[in-house]
């Protein structure tokens, strides 16, 4: 993997050697999750003459990103170079509603035209797809970061964002994908020579009170319930709804939503933070296999007996003299 350091404006200066690079790609809207790190000699910085708003890629792929911070460590020698990934760039940003809405209201726009109204505000460096997705958007947005208002947007959808650098242009560019579930044909477990954890965990909350506008007796109140297999649902009497000791609550006070749809998707959301904490981390060298953020993998235990479709939310590359090694991440 050849890792390419440009100017500014995308003017390629050349192939960087490095002693190792680390970067994290994850669904979540944190900065922290989406963010990358290249160590190189301290001699190697002047001569390669990398600075601040730089930025270091390796191109077709979306790792790399601008460089934000340039540490060096003279005991050991080593130069840190890093910055937050395009993802990142995208957390930085507030979905923000126009002058006099309460909403930016994106419902009746196809899926990858939404994504190129979200981003307009990047002086150009992201660009979104002119495909078609065959899909609408759906959603309506306030105050949420932009890489959150699409991870929401695109996952209502079972999509998945696609990001890559095209370095010829200078473009990063922005795609819905639909989420492909490789369960049938991929199921990682101790058979296979993978390194693993595997935890087992019951849900924190099982049962949300949505308070939402109103006051006293007037206020809107909802009720939503999580069942065993991850779903929520409002009837109180479906089957696998937590009772007696198993039935764990927490409030969700919401009182400025705009509507109780509002109320209700931001309640289940919380719920789900709650959910039952049955993960699995594994990793693997990417010469075996590659899969795109947001896809679909079965995984099983067989010492927990643990078995389930997940996806992977999560990924961690480290490129070193060792060679290229990916570990996933899944929820």
């Amino acid at each position: 993997m050849e890792l390419i350091h440009a100017e500014a404006g995308f003017h390629e200066i050349g192939v960087v050697d490095f002693v190792q690079f680390d970067g994290v790609i994850s669904l979540k809207a944190d900065i922290e999750d989406n963010d990358w790190e290249v160590q190189l000699l301290a001699d190697d910085l002047a001569r390669y003459g990398i600075a601040l708003g730089h930025y270091l890629y390796f191109p077709g792929t979306e790792w790399g990103g601008s460089v934000e911070k340039i540490e060096h460590i003279s005991k050991s020698g080593v130069i840190k170079i890093g910055g937050v990934n395009w993802r990142g760039l995208l957390a930085r940003r507030v979905i923000l509603p126009p002058a006099g809405a309460s909403h930016l209201d994106l419902r009746e726009v196809e899926m990858n035209a939404a994504i190129g109204l979200l981003v307009s505000g990047f002086d150009g460096l992201f660009e979104a797809s002119t495909e078609s997705s065959g899909l609408l958007c759906g959603k309506k947005f306030r105050y949420q970061t932009v890489l959150e208002g699409m991870e929401d947007m695109l996952e209502s959808q079972g999509l998945r964002l696609e990001v890559t650098l095209d370095g010829d242009s200078g473009k990063v560019l922005l795609c819905a994908r639909t989420v492909t579930d490789h369960s049938d044909e991929i199921e990682f477990s101790g058979d296979y020579d993978l390194s693993y954890t595997s935890t087992l965990g019951e849900a924190q909350f099982n049962h949300v009170i949505a308070l939402g506008g109103g006051q006293q007796e007037a206020r809107t109140v909802r009720h939503l319930y999580l069942l065993p297999d991850g779903s929520v649902t409002e009837n109180a009497s479906a089957d696998g709804v937590a009772t007696g000791l198993q039935e764990r609550q927490l409030v969700y006070d919401y009182p400025n939503s705009e509507d109780e749809d509002e109320l209700i998707s931001g309640a289940k959301k919380r719920l789900l933070e709650y959910a039952a904490q049955n993960t699995i981390e594994f990793q693997f060298d990417s010469a075996d296999i590659d899969l795109p953020l947001g896809d679909k993998v079965g995984l099983r235990d067989r010492i927990t007996g643990m078995s389930d479709v997940k996806t992977i939310s999560r990924k961690l590359l480290t490129v070193s003299s060792d060679g290229v090694a990916l570990e996933y991440q899944v929820e």
